[in-house]
């Protein structure tokens, strides 16, 4: 069954101030980038390379093929790290360390991407771009589960990623909620009946359907979520310049082309998308 996906919104360039910009120098240790589209001096963790906290694998966004890291956000980050004239070095992080802005904090990484969806909690521990992508949840279930929509998930087991919008939407609809640390281990544990159906973005449950065609989605929840990167609350020099490379992409038509290579979207649909590869 064909998932349907929405192109980002429009993306603009915020305008920093001269504050804005003195701040930036407090974002902790590391070695001078080079200056963002505003002029400001971008701060790395190290010199000439772009550290990138991402939850691997989430695929499409992020996973492992062939032994090399390839994915939607792995292609968007090599986009702005080019940009800025440096390299970049993924280091695979546990979601929850991602999105309770630990990471972040602790200077593991300068940016976090991870299909995260932006929400008022995760905007209090760090500082979101403009969004790349719109993306909803789904419900995905077992060929024999008794389950034809989400309401009938109460006292049912149902897997999620933890610290996820799934499990969120899973605990309010009163699901024996299971928690995986990834969402191949979600995908393992209904092939494996551990659980009868799963709640992930539908973004996801299209190459586990791919590869399991057996499975059922049987309802996509529309909740008008939008994906966005992440980088350190006040770092905003780096954030400005994560924003103009945006900007840039969805005017030269580069993120439709992405959509199109890893979600099966757009114009680009089918030209380059990657055979099903277990992460």
């Amino acid at each position: 069954m064909k998932s349907r996906f929405h192109g980002a919104a429009t993306l603009s360039v915020l305008a920093v101030s001269a504050l804005a910009l003195s701040a930036c120098s407090d974002t902790g240790g590391g070695e001078e980038a080079g200056g963002d589209a505003t002029g400001g001096e971008i701060s790395l963790i190290n010199e000439g390379t772009l550290t990138v906290c991402s939850d691997i694998p989430y695929r499409p966004f992020e996973y492992t093929e062939n032994g090399e890291t390839v994915g939607f956000d792995i292609d968007l980050v090599n986009n702005i790290a080019e940009d800025m004239g440096v390299e970049t070095e993924f280091i695979r992080t546990a979601f929850e360390g991602i999105q309770s802005g630990v990471a972040l904090d602790s200077d593991q990484c300068d940016l976090a991407a991870s299909g995260m969806t932006i929400t008022e909690e995760r905007e209090s521990v760090m500082d979101f771009s403009e969004p790349y992508l719109d993306d909803n949840l789904a419900l995905l279930v077992a060929p024999d589960a008794d389950i034809d929509s989400l309401a009938d998930v109460a006292g049912k087991r149902v897997g999620v990623q933890q610290a996820t919008t799934g499990e969120t939407q899973a605990q309010e609809n009163n699901a024996e909620v299971v928690q995986y640390e990834d969402s191949a281990l979600m995908i393992q544990g209904l092939n494996t009946g551990d659980v009868e159906a799963v709640i992930g973005n539908i973004s996801v449950m299209g190459p586990a359907i791919t590869d399991n065609p057996e499975l059922r989605l049987v309802e996509e929840i529309e909740t008008g979520e939008q994906l966005g990167l992440a980088v350190k609350t006040g770092n905003t020099a780096l954030l400005e310049q994560v924003n103009q490379s945006l900007a840039t992409m969805e005017e030269d038509g580069t993120l439709e082309e992405l959509e199109g290579k890893w979600l099966g979207t757009g114009e680009a649909a089918g030209s380059a998308s990657p055979e099903p590869t277990a992460s």
